[in-house]
């Protein structure tokens, strides 16, 4: 049996699943001009009482997109022992409609293909950032002027296909679920879904 064909999509499913749950958050508009402008703010500027949910620094929580990540690969049939995703991720919207991401994921675990056992150890890193605006609808954001570069430090493993990075290139708008210390964003269609806390 061909080991590579069992790696190879295991690591492109890894990668899409990572891809593909990024989200905004919802939250209030920012202050009316004139008070903005009487706190000495910018009018296109909402204040830190004000600003949307999504507003600020979060962490993702690596443990939970873990379990969700394991469960999916499970589901499609690969055979994958002792998975597991460590690393770290932090997302930050800040209150002028920049959004800016740094994730650096490490995925390990075991592929079993009969009497074969292949150790899995991808690593994935990239930053990212663009432009980010409340939708009509609450519950999304808008996405626009999205772009992503791999870490030049990290890697790649010329037998296996690229790991995809979180790109919302084309994705003009996610889905939110925003509170005081949780954020939960997702793409559209994405099978699940990332955690992030501040």
């Amino acid at each position: 049996m061909n080991v590579t064909s069992r790696v190879a999509p295991l690591l492109l499913l890894t990668s899409a699943v990572l891809g593909g749950s990024l989200v905004g958050c919802s939250g209030g508009g920012g202050p009316p001009e004139a008070e903005a402008e009487s706190e000495g703010e910018r009018p296109d500027v909402p204040s830190d009482a004000e600003s949307p949910c999504v507003v600020g620094e979060w962490q993702l929580d690596v443990s939970d997109y873990s379990v969700q990540a394991e469960a999916y690969v499970l589901g499609l049939g690969i055979p994958i022992e002792n998975f597991a995703m460590t690393g770290s991720g932090a997302i930050q919207f800040a209150a002028d409609g920049l959004v800016a991401t740094d994730v650096d994921l490490t995925t390990t675990g075991t592929i079993v293909a009969g009497d074969t056992r292949v150790p899995l150890n991808q690593r994935s890193a990239y930053t990212a950032s663009g432009d980010w605006s409340q939708a009509d609808d609450d519950a999304a954001l808008d996405l626009a002027n999205w772009s992503n570069v791999p870490d030049p430090d990290v890697p790649v493993d010329p037998a296996a296909p690229p790991i995809p990075a979180i790109d919302y290139t084309d994705i003009p708008s996610v889905s939110v679920e925003c509170s005081a210390d949780t954020l939960v964003l997702q793409g559209p269609g994405a099978p699940l879904s990332a955690l992030w806390h501040r």
